[in-house]
């Protein structure tokens, strides 16, 4: 399976029925390609044959969860007896995974191809930009962003006023000015809805039933959770219970499932860049917009996403470990690339701070946008 995005190439080989039919859903919109054995891609995942060789160091959890272990040529990564071997991200394309047969493909395809593939993007001299983008009289937004500052709830509120939806959390950008879909689920938080009627209508029965069963979990659960007291226990306990309601409260939608509820087979795969919104979480009320300098704004979109990457770059310490010789300012360099690149592709782009409180009425944020954009 091959699949053509704008700047990069994916493929997949030795897919089971399930597996291609998980990687259709996790890539949507995009649809697979006929595949050219001649065109090397950029990004390739295959399923190994045979037992993995043995290992000279096994690095076991080191609070993130993960396993990985060292054969003396790869990282890989272990779970429940299962590898996936991880291409050194230092070396540059074409990124190559050899995962075992059963290793699980979507946790994978979430925690580490998707990161990577922002890697092949940058190799290419395009930007996978933390943020939201649609498409409003014909103009491109970006709605970009710190994490939970409502990047995704401003976009849906603009979808509710006949915007066509374009990519949620990551857009491609490209030197030719266009902004593109990248593919990544939707999340929905219950507390939106009634914000926006259209998308409230149109939600599926599945993400309905989650949303209510969330919300009743939540209230049944609240006294219990306050029994906890204020110690440390408690607190942890406490912690990691409104972390898992934050998970449940939120429902994942494909891409052009949501764009269906706004009456669209699919997204728009690309729109001319018009704007670009930076949302700044503030206490109070209003809802504030000025106009912003690009330079400033390169250097936080490059640390927001850089910061979204923090798990990935984690598996790149541990290939540190495995690995002696190997630079450790991939991170950095990384950010430092992107920033440059983003202050050339901002050029005569608006750029915007929204200074706005979150939660709130995305409706508030989407309309005084507009007021300056139309």
């Amino acid at each position: 399976m091959r699949f053509q995005l704008p700047g990069a190439t994916l493929v997949f080989r030795d897919l089971d029925g399930r597996e291609a039919r998980g990687v259709r859903t996790e890539l949507d919109p995009y649809e697979p390609v006929e595949d050219d054995a001649e065109a090397p891609p950029d990004l390739l995942l295959e399923t190994a044959v045979g037992p993995s060789p043995g290992f000279l160091d096994i690095q076991n959890p080191a609070a993130d969860g993960r396993v990985t272990a060292f054969d003396g040529t790869r990282l890989r990564v272990l779970d429940r007896g299962r590898t996936c071997t991880l291409p050194r991200f230092d070396e540059g394309l074409p990124f190559h995974f050899r995962r075992q047969a059963n290793f699980p493909l979507r946790p994978l395809l979430r925690s580490t191809i998707r990161p990577a593939l922002h890697l092949a993007l940058l190799e290419r001299d395009n930007v996978a930009l933390h943020g939201s983008t649609v498409e409003l009289d014909g103009a491109g937004i970006v709605v970009a962003g710190w994490s939970e500052s409502g990047k995704t709830e401003t976009a849906l509120a603009f979808l509710e006023q006949g915007a066509q939806f374009v990519s949620d959390k990551w857009t491609i950008l490209s030197h030719d000015g266009e902004a593109a879909s990248f593919p990544i689920s939707v999340g929905i938080r219950r507390w939106v809805l009634p914000h926006l009627p259209r998308l409230s209508r149109g939600l599926p029965r599945a993400a309905r039933f989650q949303l209510a069963i969330a919300a009743v979990a939540g209230t049944a659960a609240a006294p219990i959770r306050r029994g906890w007291g204020s110690g440390r226990v408690g607190s942890l306990v406490a912690t990691s219970f409104d972390r898992a309601v934050a998970l449940a409260e939120r429902a994942a939608l494909g891409p052009s499932e949501l764009s269906r509820i706004y009456g669209a087979h699919r997204p728009l795969l690309c729109t001319t860049l018009h704007a670009v919104a930076l949302l700044t979480t503030v206490p109070g009320s209003r809802v504030t917009v000025r106009t912003a300098d690009r330079m400033w704004a390169a250097g936080r979109l490059a640390r927001s996403a850089s910061y979204e990457r923090r798990d990935f770059f984690e598996l790149h310490r541990r290939s540190r470990y495995a690995f002696p010789d190997m630079s450790g300012n991939l991170e950095l360099d990384v950010e430092h690339r992107e920033e440059e690149l983003l202050r050339e592709l901002l050029e005569g782009i608006a750029v915007f701070e929204v200074k706005a409180p979150f939660p709130t009425d995305p409706r508030r944020i989407a309309d005084a946008l507009a007021e300056v954009l139309l």
